[in-house]
Formats: C-alpha cells, structure tokens, sequence
C-alpha cells in the first residue's frame, strides 16, 4: 500500500485529542489573521491633512463633497483633523477649493444678500440678517490680522422707532483669540476698536469692548480715569524715546556697521495741565475825547407888580417912568461844564500749556568694537569716539541748560551663536520610502509566521504520541514468534513519551515494554494498527 503524505497527516491529527485540535485551529486562525492584517497594514496609503481644524459643520459638508467625487477620507482620531492619501491632496483641495473652502468659521457675510429670499420673510428677520453678515464681515477683516486666528463680534443695535426721539446707543463686544506667544500692541487694538466704531453708525470707540480669549479685559471700559490718563502719558514718553532712540541708530549705522550701536533714551517729561488769564492794564493814560459846555445869561427885565406879566420885551429904562426901576444890563447867570474820556488800555492773557514738554534727557549708547585688517577686534580710537558723542548730541537735540546728560562707551558685543538651519528633508521623510518600508515589514512578518509558527504547528499537529501506559500489567496472555530483540525496538517506539510530559522514567524491560504494547493495542487499535503499518512499510 503506497504511502500518501496528505493523509497521514490528517489521520495524525484526527488522532490529536479535542482539547489539542481546538487549540491547534485557534492558533491556525490567529495567524492567518495576523498575516492578513500586516498585508492590509502595507496596502493602505499614507494620509495628509487638507487643510487645519475645522468646524464640525465645515467637515461635515467637506466629507459630503468627497464623497460625491469619490475620494477617500478619514478624520483623525486625535486631531480631528480631516485627511485624504496624500497622492490626492492637490485633488481634494481643487475641489473643495470650488465650493468656498476653506472657510474662516465666521459664518456667511454679505454674500447671503445675494442669495434668493424666502417668501414672508418679516422686517425684523431680514435686519437680524443684515446684522448677522456684519459681523461676519468684520470677523473676517479683523482675523486678517497676523497676530489673531480667531475672532467673534457681537453688535447690541436698538431698533429705530419713528416714536422715540432718540433710541438706545449702539455698542459692540469683540473676543480675540491670538497666536501662541504673541500681543496686541496699543495701536493694533485703537485699529480694531476704531473699525469696529466705523462699521457701525452712531457707534462711538468707548462703547466697543474688547477681550482676549482668557477673558481679560483689553479696551479701556471699566478703568480708572487717572490710571487711563497715565497710561497715555507713559505711552507718549516711550513713543517720544523710541524715536530719539531709531535717530541716534539710524545716524551711526551707517558709520560704525548694521548691529554695532545700541541706544537708550530716558526723556524726564512733565505732563501737567496748566491755563491762566492774565489782565494787564497800561500805565499811560491817553485822551480819548473832551467836551466843554458854556452858558451865559445877559438881560434886562422891567419890573412889575408881584405875579404880573410883563407885556413888552425889555427896553432901556426912563427916568420919567413912574413906578418903574432900571436894571442893571450885566451878566445875570454864567455856567461852564467840560467833560474828558481818557483812554485806559487794558490785555487779556489766556494761557493754556500744552503738557509733554520735556524737563530732561539722559542718552546711554553702546558702541562695538571694529575688526582691523588682521580680523581682530579693537577699540575706537578717542577721536572717533568725540565724533559720534556730537552726533548723538545734535541728533537728540541736546540742551545743557536743562541738564541734559550723554554718555557714549565703548565695548565689544557678545555675538550669539548662530541659528542652525532646518535640515532639508532626507530620504526617509519621503512618502514613498515609508510606503517601501510598510511592505517590507508586511512581508518579513508574513514569513516569520510562516516558518517560525505556521511550520512548527503543522508538523507538532501530525507528529502525535499517546502517554505511557500505567506500569503493572499482567504479561501472562504474551505470546508470539516475535523476536525479543525487534519486537523491544517497536515498542520502544509506540510508548515514546510526548515532549510536553515530564522526563520518561527508566526504561522498562522487555517484559514490562511488552504488557505495555499489548495495553496500548486494546484500548487505542486504530493507534497500533497505525504504527504496524508503518513497521510493514519500513520493512518493505
């Protein structure tokens, strides 16, 4: 009877206990899903972010138009950030590139006037629309700002009413998110809050808020007036020195190297508001006009009765007259009025000084060394050094009446190292390599399971040996013309001891081997006719 090797080892693994085929077969599956997993793991392509984090909805909407273009996707699980292979970036940016993307998360701005209404849509709905894209617009102006990613701006405009005369003043808050490490400068936000006041009608910069994404407090709302005041004073003292400051630097430069001056301007300035009226009067006193008035009374009257009129004007006197008297013709009454203006002149003073006038400045500038023409770096000579304290004099208009002070050294810099440049990217920051390298990795694991787990398996799974049989049996039914010499080999080879069983104990004799054998045949026959097929074949 020919020998099949395929059914040996099936008949060795029938004959394999329960317990050992399940095991056998779970370990099978295991790694041939292993090996199907590296393959998967080689075969799948590297992804690449299309562009940073996204709103929910923007993703949502960006996955919709991936899919109806039939590129692949998947959402990182750490990031959240949305990825395709990376051979199909290009691709997927063109086409979300078509349908607005990507979007700045500040919502639709002035666009939506442009799209088709709904039918019945009220006054109040429309204008909470109108406010809506303002917003939007002035969080897409304001987020172009380099040190700002993010911004929210929310406007609080009463409604116009033709029956209030004057209605609540519109006012406006705005949040900024900004970049790791960075701040807003002084005139970054008056920009912003002064856009914000132009957007808006009737908006006024006191009543625009703003804040950072800590919640602190940026705009001036809420501060002292004082503290306010001062803040703007130190705010024009230190614009006040750095402009001293990039004179001095910008006059030496050019003379001593880029790099080799550094300047310090302190500037004693005085602030104080002060108005006064003054009225002045002029000693000399000038005529300004002059009147005179005279008057004189000559007349001769006729005396009459008491209370008598008299009917005729006056005449000379008769002496024949009776009953009448002669009156002297002299002066009767003489009066005289003069009345003079005099001029008085008379200044008045309003005098109001403007606050900022500087008290004093104290000029410090540092001066490095220059190279020879051996390399070496040397101090300036003395006359160099007069030269450049009469630079900085004159640029920083110097006033020794005031106390004014300058003080120009010389002392050589500490010059840091140099900044190492980013290396370019090696061979192995490729996409493709990483590729190469997936498949290699995939097909040394699939052959490491396949000679070292899936080989050993096979042959322990069809090489199969019964334990001892239990010593002690009776030989007394032994017979047979087999030789004891041959027949001590064979059933040596029946009852070998499995590897995973402990040490085999003494060999038996011939008389123990042989009840063993006999043991053996009755309670396993399909085992021992197995084997005495093999000894037939061997034989053979």
């Amino acid at each position: 009877m020919a020998d099949n090797p395929i059914l040996n080892r099936v008949s060795g693994f029938a004959a394999q206990p329960v317990a050992r085929q399940i095991s056998l077969l779970v370990g099978f599956a295991a790694s041939i899903a292993l090996a199907v997993g590296l393959v998967n793991w080689a075969s799948s392509p590297s992804y690449q972010s299309i562009y940073g984090p996204m709103t929910p909805s923007d993703n949502a909407e960006a996955i919709a138009i991936l899919q109806t273009n039939g590129i692949e996707y998947r959402l990182e699980q750490r990031t959240g950030l949305l990825e395709v292979p990376f051979d199909e970036v290009l691709q997927a940016r063109m086409v979300l590139a078509s349908e607005g993307f990507p979007k700045d998360g500040s919502g639709i701005g002035f666009e939506s006037l442009y799209l088709e209404q709904e039918m019945g849509l009220s006054s109040f709905m429309e204008e909470a629309r109108y406010h809506r894209a303002v917003e939007a617009e002035l969080v897409r102006t304001i987020t172009a700002l380099d040190s700002v990613t993010a911004a929210r701006v929310h406007l609080a405009i009463s409604r116009q009413t033709a029956f209030l005369r004057r209605g609540n003043e519109p006012s406006a808050s705005v949040m900024l998110n900004l970049r790791g490490g960075t701040r807003l400068s002084d005139r970054q936000l008056s920009g912003i809050i002064n856009l914000v006041a132009s957007s808006i009608p009737n908006l006024d910069t006191s009543r625009v808020s703003v804040v950072d994404g800590a919640g602190k407090l940026l705009s001036s709302q809420g501060q002292d007036s004082d503290f306010g005041y001062t803040a703007e004073q130190f705010r024009l003292a230190e614009q006040f020195e750095g402009s001293l400051t990039d004179r001095i630097i910008a006059i030496l430069e050019p003379i001593l190297g880029v790099g080799a001056v550094q300047a310090q301007v302190t500037a004693n300035m005085d602030f104080t508001r002060t108005e006064s009226t003054n009225e002045i009067f002029d000693p000399n006193v000038a005529l300004r006009s002059e009147q005179t008035s005279e008057d004189i009374s000559n007349s001769t009257v006729v005396a009459g009765p008491p209370g008598g009129l008299v009917p005729n004007p006056p005449q000379a006197a008769q002496p024949d007259d009776v009953g009448q008297q002669p009156i002297d013709n002299g002066p009767d009454r003489e009066s005289r009025q003069e009345t003079r203006n005099y001029e008085v002149n008379k200044t008045i003073q309003y005098v109001r000084s403007v606050p900022g006038e500087v008290n004093k400045l104290s000029v410090a500038v540092v001066i490095d060394y220059r190279e020879d023409e051996n390399g070496e770096r040397v101090p300036l000579d003395a006359a160099l050094l007069d030269q450049v304290n009469a630079l900085v004099r004159e640029a920083v208009g110097f006033n020794e009446a005031r106390g004014d002070t300058v003080q120009v050294i010389n002392s050589p810099f500490i010059t840091p190292q140099p900044l190492e440049q980013l290396p370019e990217p090696g061979l192995f920051d490729q996409p493709w390599i990483w590729d190469l390298g997936k498949g290699l990795i995939a097909a040394l694991g699939v052959l490491a399971l396949i000679f070292a787990v899936l080989r050993p398996m096979v042959r322990y799974s069809t090489n199969y040996a019964p334990p001892a049989i239990a010593r002690g049996t009776s030989d007394a039914a032994l017979a047979g013309p087999i030789a004891e010499d041959a027949a001590e080999s064979r059933i040596t080879a029946l009852t070998a001891p499995i590897p995973e069983l402990p040490p085999a104990s003494p060999k038996p004799n011939y008389q123990q081997s042989l009840a063993m054998a006999r043991n053996s045949a009755n309670e396993q026959p399909v085992r021992a006719a197995y084997v005495v097929k093999n000894w037939i074949a061997s034989d053979a």
